[in-house]
């Protein structure tokens, strides 16, 4: 069935007084929509200039100082350049909001962040904001183009997602091998580490397209490399080569090639394939819509988080796109059941020190435990952030969370981690991981207070480790919840 349209109510006439060189083509305007037009002006040209055009009625005025008898009840536009007749004229206007001044001189233009001196409304922006929108646009052309012209005449180009890859990573590889199709390549999409939440399994197989594991050949026989939502820093070992990297989070020193994109101020990589998409007029079709809004959402937890005018545009753009029924089913199947006994264990054996939470899981099966965990205990009242840890693959993995407002745990992740291992992040989430080289889970938790509360006094700091080493020591959560064995 098809989508019913938004009815806009169009106006039943309008009136333009004056007769500067805007008259004319705010004539044209309006009839172009069927809309007729009373037109008021002391000059008789403008009435020969307007004679040819259907539905516009003329009266010339001896003056601008008083309201025609006539004047209907609509919305009106002054096409004056002088301010001060603009003004006159606005006060024997009937009372209403709908009064527009259009001049076509520099002093009428918008002024940024500043109101128009006569208190009158602006039909269009300004200039300067035009060449603005325009510029960027141009920008987002020449960087389609460049990478258009890399993926031309390749054999292997492959997109290279870090680790477990995230709604975000998942969306923006599918647009830039849009990208790429468009210009006659057939890329692949990999990652390099386990799909491990269900909603990621989900979507890829939504998709419907071979996102897989990357094969050692694949990553050695390619002849052109992109990583999305990442850097190849984000590696600690076995770094890849990459001659296109696009990513929004904070940029290593390591992170050069011959293309890079990387706005730190961005909530979501989807947001900048959002734009290179739709600036460059190529077509985004539904899944593609989908899985964009999807990695915009979780990483902005719904423009909640890192977000700038860019990511409400782009969620704009994509929300009448994409499959709104599936991203409902993605969102109501947000924790899997036996992650439900990893939650009732972190908050039974949480650790709050002034206004953070922290919690030390042990040994656990993979990374994201802690990433939903975090986000839930962020909800308690109080905690302005939370800290969640874990030992897997013979790592420290500390996953932050924070609410933006007092405290920045990207940088807390870097400044106590980042010596040790890859650790950085934004503003209101972090993430470190730290090689334990084959020690004890014990020997986490003296890193992990070490470091994360490197000013707090020694005494303080064993009693921390003390009641964390404690809980590891008492009963584990289970690896099944009861309801998925009966």
């Amino acid at each position: 069935m098809a989508r019913r349209r938004t009815a806009v109510t169009k106006p039943r006439l309008v009136v333009i007084i004056g007769h500067n060189q805007q008259v004319v083509q705010t004539v044209t305007t309006f009839i172009g929509g069927r809309v007729p037009v009373f037109v008021y002006t002391t000059e008789s040209e403008i009435e020969v200039q307007l004679a040819p055009y259907p539905d516009v009625t003329v009266a010339i005025l001896p003056d601008y100082d008083t309201c025609p008898a006539d004047l209907p009840d609509t919305a009106y536009f002054i096409c004056l350049d002088s301010e001060e007749e603009a003004k006159n004229i606005r006060e024997w206007l009937p009372q209403s909001r709908a009064i527009f001044h259009i001049g076509s001189g520099a002093d009428t233009t918008r002024r940024s962040g500043r109101k128009n001196n006569n208190g009158l409304l602006h039909l269009q922006e300004s200039n300067s904001a035009t060449r603005r929108q325009l510029f960027r646009r141009l920008s987002n052309l020449r960087r389609v183009d460049k990478l258009m012209d890399m993926a031309r005449n390749t054999e292997l180009p492959l997109i290279l997602m870090y680790s477990n890859p995230d709604p975000d990573a998942i969306g923006a590889a599918l647009a830039l091998a849009t990208i790429w199709r468009a210009a006659g390549a057939n890329p692949i999409i990999r990652y390099t580490g386990e799909v491990q939440r269900y909603q990621n399994k989900l979507l890829i197989s939504y998709l419907k397209e071979p996102i897989e594991f990357a094969r050692e050949a694949e990553l050695a026989g390619a002849d052109l490399v992109a990583i999305v939502d990442a850097q190849p820093g984000f590696w600690r070992e076995n770094q890849p080569r990459a001659h296109v990297i696009i990513d929004h989070h904070p940029r290593k020193e390591s992170s050069v090639a011959a293309y890079t994109d990387i706005r730190e101020d961005y909530g979501s990589t989807a947001t900048i394939m959002t734009e290179y998409l739709v600036d460059a007029d190529l077509p985004i079709s539904r899944t593609l819509a989908t899985a964009l809004l999807y990695g915009l959402k979780t990483d902005t937890n719904d423009l909640q988080r890192n977000t700038r005018s860019n990511d409400v545009k782009a969620y704009d753009i994509l929300h009448t796109r994409s499959d709104q029924h599936f991203i409902s089913r993605l969102v109501h199947s947000q924790v899997p059941m036996n992650m439900l006994d990893y939650l009732a264990w972190g908050i039974s054996n949480r650790i709050v020190v002034r206004d953070m939470m922290l919690v030390h899981f042990g040994d656990i099966p993979h990374s994201d435990i802690l990433v939903q965990c975090a986000d839930y205990l962020l909800l308690t009242c109080g905690i302005n952030w939370v800290v969640c840890a874990g030992k897997t693959n013979d790592k420290l993995i500390v996953t932050f969370r924070g609410d933006g407002h007092k405290q920045d745990v990207g940088r807390r992740a870097h400044n106590a981690f980042g010596r040790l291992g890859s650790a950085g992040g934004h503003r209101t989430m972090g993430r470190a991981e730290v090689p334990l080289d084959g020690e004890h889970e014990d020997a986490s938790v003296d890193i992990l207070v070490a470091n994360l509360f490197k000013r707090m006094s020694q005494s303080r700091q064993q009693k921390i480790i003390r009641a964390l080493r404690n809980r590891l020591h008492g009963p584990e959560p289970e690896e099944a919840s009861l309801a998925e064995l009966i």
